[in-house]
């Protein structure tokens, strides 16, 4: 009868326990947070570069089409046929109305992006003295005396 109660074993327990299935959905939300945050910084830096790209397409328009006649000349009408198709709809949806002044131009968009994305178009544009963006990005200045 000894023998027979040191050898016996418990029968193996069915199932997951409440601690485990709680620990397993913790680390599937956090994966999910930080791939959504990852997502939205990616889209975010997207939106940025695409931004920037069409600014400098405007401004090597522009400036290919001064120089025939000043600033003042290339009117949105006339440097429009020279630009790719929605090149003044920002990435975000906004449209960007165009206006030359005597040593360059502005570009109007509204509505603004989010404040993300803004401080980015900030940081890269303002590292070329050339533009100038106001703190809520409603517009971005091209001078060339600058």
């Amino acid at each position: 009868m000894f023998l027979t109660m040191l050898s016996y074993e418990r029968p193996a327990a069915e199932g997951v326990t409440l601690l485990e299935v709680m620990l397993v959905l913790s680390i599937a939300a956090m994966i999910i947070m930080m791939s959504v945050r990852y997502y939205q910084s990616a889209n975010q830096a997207q939106q940025v570069n695409a931004f920037i790209e069409q600014v400098q397409g405007v401004t090597a328009t522009v400036e290919s089409y001064a120089m025939g006649g000043g600033y003042l000349s290339a009117t949105q009408t006339a440097i429009t046929p020279l630009l790719p198709r929605n090149a003044f709809v920002t990435p975000w949806g906004a449209t960007m109305g165009y206006s030359p002044v005597s040593d360059g131009y502005t570009l109007s968009i509204s509505p603004v992006p989010a404040p993300a994305v803004c401080s980015l178009i900030q940081m890269r544009l303002q590292s070329d003295t050339h533009y100038v963006v106001p703190s809520n990005c409603s517009s971005v200045a091209y001078n060339t005396t600058r």
